[in-house]
C-alpha cells in the first residue's frame, strides 16, 4: 500500500478558505502573513475570473462561427437578460439615491480586479478600468490573434456599436444598453469604446439626469430616444 501523500493536518489546512486565513492573520496582528495571504487570495480570484472570462469568450466565438451573427445576437441578448436584467433593475431604482446606485455599479467593476479612474462633471460620472479586466485584457493579451483567435465580429451592426470590427466578448455591452432601453426607456450606463482597444481604455458614462443621455447612444443600437427631436445634437 503506497504511503499517503498528505498528513491529516495538511488536508485540513487545504480545506480552509483563504479569507478565513486572512482574517486570522489580521486578528493576530501578523502584517507580513496578512499581506502574503491577501496576494494569494487575489491570485486565486484572478485565475477563476480569467477562466470564466476565457470560457465565455470561447463559447460566444463558437456560436458566432457556427451559426452566424444573427444567432449570436439572440444568444447574447438571452444571456445578458439573465444576469444584467436583475442588476440593472436595482441600479435603475428611483427610490435609491443616485450616488448609492453608482457605488453599486462601481463595486461590480471592482470584481474585475483592476485599478479604476473615476471623474465627475456637471452632467455625468465617468468610470474607466485601467485596463478593462475582461474584454480589454483579452485584446491586450493577444487572444484575438493567431491560430486559436477568438472571434472578431466584422461589419457595422448592433453587436459592434456600428463599428466595422469588434471583439466578440465586448459585444455584450450593446446588449446590456439595449435591454435597459427596451425595458425602462433609458440606459443607466452607456459605454464609449476606446478607439484603440489595445492601447486605450473604454469609458462607462453615467448621466445624472437620464434624459440627458445623448441621442447618438440610442441610434447606434437602432433605438429611438424618448421625446427626441430630429434636430437634437449628437
Amino acid at each position: 500500500m503506497p504511503d499517503p501523500l498528505f498528513r491529516d493536518e495538511d488536508l485540513r489546512e487545504m480545506e480552509r478558505r483563504t479569507v478565513d486565513r486572512l482574517q486570522e492573520a489580521i486578528e493576530a496582528g501578523d502584517r507580513a502573513a496578512a499581506a502574503q495571504i491577501a496576494q494569494r487570495m487575489f491570485n486565486e480570484f484572478e485565475a477563476m475570473h480569467d477562466l470564466y472570462r476565457d470560457w465565455a469568450a470561447a463559447t460566444l466565438s463558437s456560436v458566432g462561427r457556427r451559426f452566424g451573427d444573427a444567432a449570436l445576437e439572440e444568444v447574447m441578448q438571452d444571456g445578458v437578460r439573465a444576469w444584467w436584467g436583475p442588476a440593472s433593475a436595482r441600479l435603475a431604482d428611483p427610490e435609491q439615491p443616485l450616488a448609492k446606485r453608482i457605488r453599486m455599479f462601481v463595486a461590480g467593476l471592482r470584481g474585475h480586479l483592476q485599478p479604476l479612474d473615476i471623474e465627475e462633471d456637471e452632467e455625468k460620472v465617468v468610470v474607466k478600468m485601467l485596463p478593462c479586466g475582461s474584454g480589454g485584457r483579452l485584446v491586450r493579451e493577444g487572444k484575438y490573434e493567431g491560430d486559436d483567435a477568438l472571434l472578431t465580429l466584422e461589419g457595422a451592426q448592433f453587436l459592434t456599436y456600428g463599428r466595422e470590427d469588434f471583439p466578440v466578448y465586448c459585444a455584450h455591452e450593446p446588449a446590456m444598453e439595449a435591454l435597459e432601453i427596451d425595458e425602462r426607456g433609458r440606459p443607466f450606463v452607456v459605454v464609449e469604446p476606446a478607439a484603440d482597444l489595445k492601447r486605450e481604455h473604454c469609458r462607462f458614462l453615467i448621466y445624472k439626469d437620464p434624459d440627458r443621455v445623448p441621442e447618438k447612444y440610442y441610434r447606434r443600437l437602432g433605438r429611438t430616444k424618448p421625446g427626441a427631436s430630429s434636430r437634437e445634437s449628437s
